[in-house]
C-alpha cells in the first residue's frame, strides 16, 4: 500500500528540508524558527515521558543544543519533526535511567501543575489529566514511549517502527498493552 502524502504535508516537509540546509549553514534564525515550530510538541512528548517540567526543559533543550552545534549530523531530511521527538523521547530515556540510579530524595516531585507557562499546563490542570499522566508514568518505558510518540506526538506507528528501528507490530501491540495498561489503572 502506497501511501500519498498531503500537498501541505508536501510543503511542510520542503519548508523544513529548507530550514535544515539553513542551519547547516549556519543561519541561528533558521535554528529559531525549528524551535519556535516544534518546541510545545517536543516539550509535550518531554513531559510525557518524563512526568517532570524542568527535566521535560532540559531535555528538549539538549537537543536543540546539539542540533545547533552538530547540524552535520542531521539525518532529518525527509521528516524533521518525526527526527526532533526521536532524540527528545531518546534523552528522555536516557534520563530516566540516570534517575533510577540516583537515589531519590523526597521533595523532589514534578512540579508542572504550578506553572502556568508549561506548554502542557492545560492538560495537568484537571484532575482527569493528572491522574492520566500518573499511570502513564507507571507504564513499562517501551509502551509509554509508543503510546506518548502516537497520542502527543502524532506519528504513525510506521513513522514510529522506522524511528525505534522496530517491526510494526512490535510497535502496535507495545501500544495496545499500555492501553490496556491505562485503562486498569483508570
Amino acid at each position: 500500500m502506497n501511501v500519498r502524502p498531503t500537498p501541505g504535508a508536501e510543503r511542510a516537509a520542503l519548508r523544513d528540508r529548507r530550514l535544515v540546509h539553513r542551519v547547516r549553514h549556519g543561519d541561528v534564525d533558521a535554528l529559531r524558527q525549528v524551535y519556535e515550530r516544534y518546541k510545545d510538541d517536543l516539550l509535550t512528548v518531554a513531559m510525557s515521558l518524563l512526568n517532570d517540567r524542568h527535566g521535560a526543559q532540559d531535555c528538549v533543550h539538549d537537543v536543540f543544543v546539539q542540533f545547533a552545534t552538530d547540524p552535520t549530523d542531521l539525518h532529518a531530511t525527509k521528516n524533521l519533526r518525526g527526527y526532533l521527538l526521536r532524540c527528545v523521547a531518546n534523552r528522555a530515556k536516557n534520563q530516566l535511567k540516570r534517575r533510577q540510579l540516583q537515589p531519590v530524595v523526597p521533595g523532589d516531585e514534578p512540579d508542572c501543575a504550578n506553572d502556568g507557562d508549561c506548554p502542557t499546563h492545560r492538560l495537568m490542570a484537571s484532575e482527569e489529566s493528572t491522574r492520566v499522566f500518573e499511570a502513564l508514568a507507571q507504564l513499562p518505558a517501551e509502551q509509554r514511549e509508543v503510546i506518548t510518540l502516537h497520542i502527543h506526538g502524532q506519528l504513525t506507528f510506521r513513522e514510529i517502527a522506522g524511528q525505534l528501528d522496530l517491526s510494526i507490530n512490535t510497535v502496535q501491540s507495545r501500544y495496545r498493552y499500555g492501553v490496556e495498561k491505562l485503562r486498569t489503572l483508570l
